[in-house]
């Protein structure tokens, strides 16, 4: 897909269930495109989220963003994405990704191959999903005589993937029916990942005409600049440690290996002020939507001039979900159209 979609807005798991149901009707109500509610470890689960909205709202899409082939066999993911695609009315998209290694290694279940067992949990869910009886054995995943005991509303739901490095984004080219990119993008890393997804699409023979590549994106709207900036810094605490040293993700954004690992011994050692002191304001604006209004459009636009569709606005801490959506529905988005 070329050009833009739409703006989204997300939720996580830090805030109650209430809460995410509200931004859902609000975000519906305002004209945004769609909302998605993330699965991180070990916080409110992103399904439960999703269900209460695909509830309470009747246009808005639904996304999932996202759930990995550890926590859940291919059944059961096929179970409740036909369920919930069911309560949508057929509003849903779907993120499959590895999951965050961190949080996988706390739960003993990173079995370190992500690409190929995503590659067979996809195969299966969608075999699963079209409500036939399924008999299926891959190195990953067994299905005996498995079969929906209720009718899917859609055969094939979208499923969009979640992944950094270039083998797993051209992956989500050649079988996925989107991308669902980190928080952190940057716009060359928008064009790295295109690079990557082509490559896979080319592998398997398929147009990329309706693939589509949503961008997660920290948004602090705020004309005091230095307070979007400690707000996103207290965020960035949170992540940017236990990102992939000398990734694309960081490489692109000019986050030198050095400088992670860095973090991630501040973390180690507890020293708060020297992890402080290693996420610089360069950084932070790099990194995340930082500024007034105008800022903050200068850097969407350069987000979809290198190729994102959708533009997600991810919640921070220490803003206000409900109204980030109305300054993206009221200020922004109409300088998109």
């Amino acid at each position: 897909m070329k050009g833009f979609k739409e703006f989204g807005v997300a939720m996580t798991g830090v805030f109650p269930v209430k809460e995410a149901v509200e931004l859902a009707e609000l975000a519906e109500s305002l004209g945004l495109g769609s909302v998605w509610f993330a699965e991180d470890y070990f916080f409110r689960g992103g399904i439960p989220y999703m269900a209460a909205a695909a509830m309470a709202t009747e246009k808005i899409r639904i996304g999932l963003g996202v759930v990995n082939p550890y926590s859940r066999h291919p059944a059961l993911i096929a179970m409740e994405f036909a369920t919930l695609d069911e309560m949508s009315n057929k509003r849903t998209v779907f993120g499959l990704g590895s999951g965050v290694p961190f949080w996988m290694e706390q739960m003993g279940i990173y079995d370190k191959k992500p690409i190929s067992r995503t590659r067979a949990c996809v195969d299966l869910v969608r075999k699963i999903m079209t409500g036939e009886n399924i008999n299926h054995e891959d190195k990953f995943f067994t299905a005996k005589d498995i079969k929906l005991v209720f009718e899917p509303i859609r055969k094939s739901a979208p499923i969009y993937l979640a992944f950094e490095g270039p083998q797993g984004l051209a992956l989500s080219g050649e079988i996925g029916d989107g991308v669902i990119l980190s928080i952190f993008c940057t716009p060359g890393y928008v064009k790295f990942a295109w690079d990557k997804v082509a490559e896979g699409a080319k592998k398997a023979g398929k147009s990329l005409e309706n693939y589509e590549m949503v961008a997660y994106l920290p948004m602090v709207i705020d004309d005091d600049l230095d307070k979007a900036l400690g707000i996103a810094r207290e965020f960035s605490k949170l992540y940017l440690p236990h990102s992939q040293a000398g990734g694309p993700l960081m490489s692109h954004a000019g986050v030198k290996a050095e400088d992670t690992n860095a973090m991630a011994d501040a973390v180690k050692k507890g020293d708060d002020a020297l992890l402080s002191q290693l996420i610089t304001d360069e950084m932070l604006q790099e990194l995340c939507v930082i500024g007034d209004a105008d800022t903050c459009i200068k850097k969407l636009h350069q987000m979809v001039d290198a190729g994102a569709n959708t533009l997600v606005a991810f919640p921070v801490p220490g803003t206000e979900p409900l109204e980030t959506a109305k300054i993206l529905a009221t200020e922004i988005m109409p300088r998109f159209k």
